[in-house]
């Protein structure tokens, strides 16, 4: 691989070597082997950001080894036997973007991982949390934990959300968001755009769903409901759209009524305000940002809107746009 030199100034063939090295964790002097790049002529040490993240990924582990801490697989395994990433940090009381760092690698502090292992290991525990911080969750995720608790609801399997869910998990286990989906959310945000746009269609909601996580992922560095979205014609949907919008009817999120216009036949209409204490300050704030940007737009003006995305120019019909784009967003 070439790269540049500033030693030489010119880009040089470059390799691969290691050396011992000595990184503080935690306050903590954490001695490990790095891969380096190098170039070949002057041996000058380049930069690599991929070799300097598998470093960093190595110096974690070696202190997780050292203290017999989780690994982000253990810590995503807890997780997923209980529910989304939101719900389980609403039961230990922390925010979902604490949950996100652990699970991308960061160490947990020493009460957080205390709090982790017993939820790993303690059965009771789960009931203890439940029976604490029940107010902070919907009643679908009440439903799901005690499910979890006695192991005995047979509708779990059937409910249509749980069958959502498991559609959208092969996006998260791939990367291809760095949050899982979020049911719930996703619920309440349906809710709050069909509140403040009145007269909402489904082709209106799926662009403002698209901003909205977009936005945040440019802002924050994840989006607000773990979406995966696609290049449609009518511009960014996401996937598995008309399933959702079956899901979101069906679970009694929104009602639907007749409207006679040029892309769409229903009106979208929630039967709830939204609930807006699932959100963050920094979530609502884009939220209701994208809802006052675009209140005035037509379905047919935010499409030809989202067309002149960068990340719907540069992807095909049916295909994947990946949250990188959304450092490119016409809105900041």
């Amino acid at each position: 691989m070439k790269k540049y030199c500033d030693i030489c100034q010119c880009e040089q063939e470059t390799q691969v070597d290691n050396k011992r090295e000595t990184f503080s964790v935690r306050g903590e002097e954490i001695e490990t082997v790095s891969d380096i790049r190098i170039c070949s002529i002057c041996r000058n040490e380049l930069f690599d950001e991929e070799l300097d993240t598998k470093n960093l990924e190595r110096v974690y582990q070696a202190y997780r080894n050292k203290h017999n801490l989780l690994s982000p697989f253990e810590i995503k395994q807890i997780r997923e036997s209980i529910g989304s990433g939101r719900t389980v940090a609403s039961l230990l009381g922390w925010s979902q973007a604490t949950f996100v760092r652990y699970e991308g690698g960061a160490i947990p502090s020493a009460s957080h991982h205390e709090q982790l292992l017993r939820l790993k290991n303690d059965p009771t525990y789960l009931n203890y949390l439940y029976d604490s911080n029940k107010n902070k969750l919907t009643d679908r995720e009440k439903r799901k934990i005690l499910a979890q608790i006695d192991k005995t609801d047979p509708a779990a399997e059937q409910d249509p959300v749980d069958f959502l869910n498991k559609r959208f998990a092969p996006f998260y286990n791939k990367g291809i968001t760095n949050i899982e989906f979020d049911f719930e959310k996703l619920a309440a945000l349906v809710q709050i755009f069909a509140v403040t746009n009145r007269e909402l269609v489904k082709t209106k909601l799926q662009k403002l769903l698209y901003y909205a996580d977009n936005l945040h992922f440019k802002r924050y560095g994840y989006p607000i409901t773990g979406l995966v979205y696609i290049h449609h014609h009518f511009g960014p949907v996401p996937v598995n759209h008309d399933l959702i919008h079956w899901v979101l009817e069906s679970v009694g999120v929104i009602e639907t009524k007749p409207y006679d216009g040029l892309y769409e036949g229903e009106i979208l209409m929630p039967t709830e305000r939204g609930n807006q204490d699932l959100f963050s300050n920094e979530e609502l704030e884009v939220i209701f940002a994208i809802a006052e940007y675009f209140k005035d737009f037509s379905a047919t003006k935010i499409s030809d809107f989202s067309h002149k995305e960068k990340g719907y120019i540069e992807t095909a019909q049916r295909e994947i746009i990946p949250y990188r784009y959304a450092n490119d967003l016409k809105l900041s």
